[in-house]
């Protein structure tokens, strides 16, 4: 068995709500059997990252109508959760279950304060709707003195002025601040911000991380890069290996990847990859996800 690596994802839906122009599109159209869930978790219990695994990936968690009993079955195990969601289902119900729900760390994607860029990057107009049920969310942790920790996305679009009003605000209200560095992964709006930073493609090597960034598809096939929502590089079908993580790594194709990847052969994902860029170390290239928490 290879190590070291973890399981950092599990995705239990590839169903989401919306449809951004700056998403790619949704490979899955399915939600994960409940049994299989309980399958995966218990026979890989050991094996989840220990710092928290996102319960989501290329889909909207709060879709999937067993989320919260998802929850339970993780919380039994021992196993840290976190989430991302775009914020627009976060109900009074759901932000009640959720501040109850001992989940660690949600993190809501605002993306901006702007009504028209969040209406380009998103394609809705639902910007005080998500914002609201944010801070309704974050009135009921603090109800139920929970110590789920919130975090607010924002996407840099390149105005440092911009960023600092969102930073202001969500601290304010005693919320954490991310800043993602932008991404169009569907080249499908007129913003683009990725910039060479002077690093030729001839530099590129294997992106850090692989081997701690396991990912479980909601068809069970499981990949081993965050950036690969339609699982072009998965490594293997779980349903084929009895659940078993240990036993699907064993099987060759992870440390062929690997070489393939160390000796400059970009395939499937990695070819088709337009953020490889900041997964490389390069002292030029600001890091993907930048956090600030509240001081």
């Amino acid at each position: 068995m290879i190590e070291p690596f973890a399981i950092r994802y599990i995705e239990t839906t590839g169903r989401c709500n919306y449809k951004c122009p700056i998403c790619v599109e949704r490979a899955r159209d399915i939600v994960m059997g409940m049994p299989e869930f309980q399958k995966i978790i218990n026979t890989n219990s050991n094996l989840f990252h220990k710092d928290g695994v996102w319960v989501d990936f290329n889909g909207e968690p709060l879709v999937d109508p067993l989320f919260f009993d998802r929850l339970d079955v993780m919380h039994e195990k021992g196993i840290k959760t976190q989430i991302s969601t775009n914020g627009f289902l976060l109900t009074e119900e759901t932000c009640e279950k959720m501040a109850s729900s001992k989940i660690d760390y949600v993190v809501v994607s605002v993306a901006t304060l702007d009504e028209e860029e969040y209406q380009k990057i998103r394609g809705n107009n639902n910007l005080q709707t998500v914002i609201g049920n944010l801070l309704y969310l974050k009135q009921c942790i603090d109800r139920v003195g929970s110590s789920t920790k919130l975090q607010a996305v924002a996407i840099d679009t390149g105005n440092e002025e911009k960023f600092g009003i969102f930073k202001s605000f969500f601290h304010s209200k005693g919320i954490n601040v991310a800043l993602h560095q932008f991404t169009n992964r569907a080249k499908s709006i007129n913003v683009d911000l990725n910039i060479n930073y002077g690093f030729q493609m001839s530099n590129r090597s294997a992106c850090k991380g692989l081997r701690k960034n396991l990912i479980i598809l909601s068809d069970y096939e499981v990949t081993i890069c965050c950036a690969d929502f339609f699982g072009k590089n998965s490594i293997g079908n779980l349903q084929e290996y009895d659940y078993s993580i240990e036993r699907l790594v064993e099987n060759g194709r992870f440390e062929q990847l690997m070489r393939q990847l160390d000796q400059h052969e970009f395939v499937g994902a990695c070819r088709d990859c337009s953020d490889w860029i900041y997964y490389q170390d390069n002292p030029n290239v600001p890091p993907y996800v930048s956090v600030y928490p509240v001081s």
